[in-house]
């Protein structure tokens, strides 16, 4: 996919009717007979459906960033360019930043900024190399990742950050407290309690969901169970 277009849909429910007669009846408001001249012909159950099936996938606030797009536009636009106002082309090089920027900020256990979510989760996976590589080095990957991304067309909520462990030998932290924050992290048993339980338990656990793809680990969790397993 060109990121200089705007991404595609998967989805295949329509937007509601209900949405589709509310941003139409807006351009008819603010366009008048402009409006009407441009699609005075056509059906206007014909043109809701239309619409509808066509704006698939598109969540509330890209509806609303094309609405507020409409303030600027002289002439009500095509259903192409209103797609355009509602996903506006995503740069590369400016997600980079973006992404090691909120890659950083996740690592201190802060939320990050992030201006659409599919940078988000190309970043998680690719958050070390982001950290040590130039925009020139990863720019391949990156480019690959952001484009998987956006051509979902869906995307989870971003999740709220883990909490972060200090660097090594700036705090000391009790047993009790480190193990609560690596239970944090998803590590479940890493002291062992006397008890008999595997003490590499929760690094197993972790190495088997990285293996199953879960994106929803930070690389901090597989780097300790790597470790642990060593």
């Amino acid at each position: 996919m060109n990121l200089t277009t705007a991404p595609s849909s998967t989805s295949t429910t329509p937007l509601p009717a209900s949405w589709v007669e509310k941003l139409l009846h807006k351009m008819l408001l603010s366009y008048g007979k402009k409006f009407t001249d441009q699609w005075g012909a056509t059906s206007t159950d014909e043109l809701i459906e239309h619409w509808g099936q066509e704006l698939a996938g598109y969540q509330p606030l890209e509806i609303a960033r094309g609405l507020k797009a409409l303030e600027t536009r002289d002439w009500p636009p095509t259903l192409p360019e209103f797609k355009k106002l509602c996903r506006a082309p995503i740069d590369p090089m400016k997600a980079y930043y973006e992404a090691v920027a909120g890659a950083q900020a996740r690592t201190a256990g802060e939320y990050g900024k992030w201006s659409h979510p599919a940078i988000y989760w190309a970043a998680m996976p690719l958050s070390f190399d982001l950290a040590n590589q130039t925009f020139s080095q990863i720019k391949p990957r990156w480019e690959a990742a952001l484009n998987e991304q956006l051509d979902k067309g869906e995307w989870p909520e971003i999740p709220q950050p883990m909490v972060a462990l200090p660097a090594p030998g700036k705090t000391q932290l009790s047993r009790e407290e480190a193990a609560k924050r690596l239970r944090q992290l998803g590590a479940t048993t890493i002291v062992k309690d006397g008890a008999g339980r595997d003490a590499k338990r929760w690094a197993k656990a972790i190495l088997e969901r990285a293996a199953r793809g879960d994106k929803t680990l930070l690389p901090i969790q597989i780097k300790f169970a790597q470790e642990a397993m060593a």
